[in-house]
Parts: structure tokens; C-alpha cells; sequence
């Protein structure tokens, strides 16, 4: 199983600007369709990366992200 961990403070901005809360945008890592690619314009001082997938609330996200490791963290959604 996948463990998320994202900055609170963030976590209630990006809900503020995209309606998204990261708790249903880390669903999108259960959606067998999903798609993840490498992002590198964004991957200067790590690699990020981006999932376009179904959250369980049934919307199409866009997920920027970084894999540091267990736990994944979640960077922001769109």
C-alpha cells in the first residue's frame, strides 16, 4: 500500500485554488488506467513526476508528485 505525506499548510491552499483535497487526489494512485509520466521541467533538485487518473470522487486529476521513498509525498494537485 501506498503512504502518502503532504505539508497541512499546502494541503489547504491547493484546496482553496483547485476544490481538490489531497486526500481524494492520492486515489488517483488506486486508478488502474492512470497515467504517470517524468516531469522534467519541474525536477531540478528531484525528480517529480505527474498521474492523470479517476479519483474515487469520479474526476480526472492532474497529480504532481515526488517519490522520496516510503512514505510517497504528495506535492500538489491541479
Amino acid at each position: 500500500m501506498i503512504e502518502f505525506e503532504w505539508d497541512p499548510s499546502k494541503a489547504r491552499t491547493n484546496l482553496r485554488r483547485h476544490h481538490v483535497a489531497f486526500r481524494e487526489a492520492a486515489t488517483v494512485f488506486r486508478d488502474s488506467l492512470a497515467i504517470t509520466i517524468f516531469d522534467p521541467h519541474h525536477s531540478q533538485e528531484e525528480d517529480r513526476y505527474i498521474t492523470i487518473g479517476a479519483s474515487a470522487g469520479g474526476r480526472i486529476l492532474m497529480v504532481a508528485h515526488t517519490d522520496r521513498g516510503p512514505p510517497a509525498s504528495l506535492l500538489r494537485e491541479n
